[in-house]
């Protein structure tokens, strides 16, 4: 290849829309670490053991590591679910992110019937479907494409909607896994164990309560005080991802 064929090539990349990851690699890396953290040791040693050489933080980035590999473009909807405003989830026959869940629960019910392969496979899904449920615009509108088509602007930042959710509040504010899990203890047993109940539908609406927020800027502007406002909501919906990750690897290992 010329020199001026790379330079193009170059060219055609930077001009091409960014794809969108939700939470980006560190949020995804929170989620599954503040998972790990609160799993009983004997889920904990069993992830470790299907997951091989995988790391807990690559474990929460694989879904979107593996969109370069072509052979894996099957699972490109399963990220997400976008339905349409002023409507309520219907059942669809095409894979989304409640169905695709739903679907690994139920085959690790049998798991004994599964190669270490699969299982390994299924539990790589888990890491990062959970998180990607839990920001809101992997459950939002049909029209905008979850917020992919809405232009923003921000302090240090200008792109869509949707990256800015997934990676500047939590980069721009310097979110760590101490600052999600201070909330831990704002709640009482009674809520951890309403949070930790598995309820794949229920976990899409409340995320879905959040769009008014995420929603709520003028004239594609983001605002130093819609980043502060919406900071604690980040924090608080990586933990839950976490607490309900845990929930969801300890059901798929049970005995």
């Amino acid at each position: 290849m010329t020199r001026i064929s790379i330079v193009f090539c170059f060219f055609l990349i930077s001009i091409l829309p960014n794809k969108s990851f939700a939470w980006g690699s560190k949020g995804h890396q929170l989620v599954a670490e503040i998972a790990y953290k609160y799993l009983d040791e004997n889920t904990q040693n069993l992830v470790k053991h299907y997951l091989k050489r995988t790391t807990i933080a690559e474990a929460g980035t694989w879904m979107d590591d593996m969109r370069s590999n072509n052979y894996y473009d099957y699972m490109k909807t399963w990220h997400y679910i976008d339905i349409p405003r002023d409507s309520v989830y219907k059942p669809v026959s095409e894979g989304n992110i409640v169905t695709v869940l739903n679907s690994i629960l139920n085959a690790m019910k049998h798991k004994e019937n599964l190669k270490e392969s699969k299982i390994k496979e299924y539990t790589l899904m888990a890491f990062h479907l959970v998180g990607d449920l839990h920001q809101p615009l992997h459950t939002g509108y049909t029209d905008d494409k979850g917020g992919n088509a809405i232009n923003v602007k921000a302090p240090h930042y200008s792109g869509n909607l949707h990256s800015f959710w997934d990676t500047e509040i939590i980069e721009q504010k310097n979110i760590n896994i101490d600052s999600c899990t201070q909330f831990y203890s704002t709640f009482s047993p009674a809520q951890i164990k309403g949070i930790t109940n598995i309820n794949l539908l229920q976990w899409m609406q409340e995320s879905r309560s959040f769009l008014d927020r995420v929603y709520n800027f003028k004239d594609g502007n983001i605002t130093k005080e819609y980043i502060d406002s919406n900071t604690e909501v980040v924090e608080k919906q990586l933990l839950i991802a976490g607490l309900r990750l845990a929930s969801v690897l300890t059901e798929m290992f049970k005995a």
